[in-house]
């Protein structure tokens, strides 16, 4: 009888190993597949862009946790052609409030549904978003969602995106219905900010402008708010009377003055009533880091810093710097009344100056004379009266600016950003208004890499040279190490 000889098999070392391996990978593989799968079913998602360009702000998320009615946001598109930033925004309001409801509707197939929106608009253009509450609503152009610019050849680009700066000012709109009225104080050949570009600006913020003549007729009850904005002339007596009784009733003024050759003792007696003291000159920065190089660092044209206020947090933030030109200074004055609470809101640095000599043939000059005063100077400040009892905010509110005329640009570079941020933050602050929601743009703008000649001979070297070297270099070691083993 034949015995079969059973067969030895011994795995060797190298062998184990390279099953083991196998099998790890394997495992790793698979594992990796079965994460996926399940981050697929979760739907995660993380804004990674730099400017967090679909990520809803803290003021958005307040108002959508305060809504209480519901908001239908249509988007009017063709199923499939709709903007991804837009619909990637608009999931996140969608998933933030049960309130909100977002759909996506084609105008081509129905028309009816959206005759009711084309009261307030001849023409809705395709890509539009119309934000409804069935009490109110509002339309939303495309072109509305971005901030535009031109080149040198007159091409349109794209520069900031502004998607939830006007939904969310369209849901607070719809949902409140309301839109705080400003009145616009003339006969003192003013420069109002109707005339600057801002009635499409406020709107956004459910401001509403108008204008008034105090002389001819009554504040009207329905004013949120009084502005003052570059008067070449003095208000009369009987208007500095009107107005003082209007905020000693809890009135809300924003004044912005320029330096003029005429006397503002009206004007600058009011101020003073509720602790503003106007100091008549120039402010003049001497700090380079403050002053703008598209003006030759001309130190009457700078940046004033922005100091820590409840008004210029959404400026902070954003890290957006005002640009001055031509600013007057104020400080508090000695009487300091309790009952009056001041605060800095811009102010040049420590080593600016306030020029006062101004008809001297030394005032021209760009560097210091003895004359000057040492800053730093505020530029910007507010004032509200508080309840000397509980020390709650009350009654008044003004704000008063150096520089009116910053506010409707600065020359060939146009309207500043920043400043009219600036001047919609603050008239939201002065109105306590909570139906205007202030989110700046997001920028999309990139700045150039600079490389200089010498980095770039530097980094070109170690890429075409270094780098190549470096790696034939290992591979003979690792060759020649192998062969004598």
């Amino acid at each position: 009888m034949l015995h079969m000889k059973k067969p030895d098999i011994r795995l060797d070392f190298k062998t184990y190993n390279a099953g083991v391996s196998a099998l790890i990978t394997i495992a790793i593989l698979a594992g990796l597949i079965l994460i996926n799968l399940l981050i697929n079913e979760l739907e995660l998602e993380a804004d990674l862009t730099p400017k967090k360009l679909y990520s809803l702000s803290t003021q958005t998320e307040t108002l959508l946790e305060r809504l209480e009615k519901p908001v239908e946001i249509l988007v009017l598109s063709t199923p499939g052609e709709e903007s991804e930033s837009l619909i990637k925004t608009l999931e996140r309001y969608d998933n933030s409030s049960r309130y909100i409801d977002v759909r996506v509707l084609d105008p081509d197939r129905n028309p009816g549904r959206i005759t009711r929106f084309t009261n307030e608009v001849s023409l809705i253009s395709k890509g539009a978003v119309v934000v409804d509450s069935n009490d109110f609503f509002r339309v939303i152009n495309p072109e509305d969602f971005y901030d535009f610019t031109y080149d040198q050849l007159g091409r349109q680009q794209i520069i900031a995106q502004k998607i939830e700066q006007q939904i969310s000012a369209a849901i607070a709109y719809v949902s409140s219905g309301s839109t705080q009225k400003i009145y616009e104080i003339k006969g003192h050949q003013e420069n109002p900010l109707a005339e600057s570009g801002y009635t499409e600006i406020l709107k956004r913020a459910n401001f509403e402008l108008g204008e008034i003549s105090l002389i001819l007729s009554a504040i009207p009850d329905d004013a949120a708010l009084l502005t003052l904005i570059g008067p070449k002339l003095d208000i009369s007596e009987a208007e500095a009377t009107k107005l003082n009784s209007y905020l000693e009733n809890g009135g809300k003024l924003f004044v912005a003055l320029d330096l003029t050759y005429n006397p503002m003792p009206n004007t600058s007696g009011l101020l003073r009533k509720w602790d503003i003291e106007v100091l008549p000159g120039l402010v003049m920065e001497f700090q380079k880091n403050r002053l703008i190089a598209e003006f030759s660092d001309n130190p009457f044209i700078f940046s004033p810093t922005v100091l820590n206020h409840e008004s210029l947090v959404p400026l902070i933030q954003g890290k957006l710097d005002p640009v001055f030109r031509g600013s007057m200074g104020y400080r508090r004055t000695q009487a300091q009344q309790k009952h009056l609470e001041y605060a800095s809101l811009l102010a040049s640095s420590d080593v600016s100056r306030l020029r006062t000599e101004l008809t001297s043939e030394a005032s021209s000059s760009a560097t210091p004379i003895s004359s000057d005063l040492q800053g730093p100077v505020d530029v910007a400040v507010a004032v509200r009266e508080r309840d000397s009892g509980n020390h709650t905010s009350e009654g008044a509110r003004l704000v008063v600016l150096g520089s009116a005329s910053s506010l409707a640009g600065l020359g060939f570079l146009g309207p500043i950003r920043a400043n009219t941020d600036l001047v919609t933050n603050l008239l939201s602050w002065i109105t306590n208004n909570d139906s205007s929601v202030l989110i700046p743009s997001k920028s999309l703008y990139r700045l150039p890499l600079q490389i200089s000649m010498v980095n770039g001979v530097v980094y070109s070297t170690i890429t075409t040279i270094v780098i190549p070297l470096l790696c034939l270099g290992i591979g003979l070691v690792i060759h020649f190490h192998r062969r004598n083993r």
